[in-house]
């Protein structure tokens, strides 16, 4: 089993093309956590009959990231409107995803 779990503070921005000091929006924290799985199906060195002899070892892994599904943002797109004001509108990262792998090794 593994357990991976990040934050990051939110860093300041402002419009593009501006001065440092015009910096003065803040993106949220950045917060994850993903877990996994795995278990060796056929271990290397053990004896194995049939399609299995052509394999030294198999692994099946199963991961989940984002496993709160938090809605973390990337970035910001700028949009102005006729009198030249602009607006942030952020991107957010996928939301939690499921992945599965299984690994062969010769």
């Amino acid at each position: 089993m593994h357990l991976n779990l990040v934050y990051g503070t939110g860093l300041t921005f402002g419009p593009p093309k501006s001065e440092k000091h015009q910096d003065i929006l803040r993106i949220p924290p950045y917060r994850r956590v993903d877990i996994g799985f795995s278990k060796e199906i056929i271990k290397e060195g053990e004896h194995k009959k049939g399609f299995f002899k052509h394999f030294n070892s198999i692994w099946l892994s199963m991961e989940v990231f984002n496993l709160l599904q938090i809605n973390n943002t990337v970035s910001y797109l700028w949009v102005s409107d006729v009198s030249g004001r602009q607006y942030a509108v952020p991107n957010y990262l996928t939301a939690r995803q499921i992945n599965a792998k299984l690994i062969f090794s010769f």
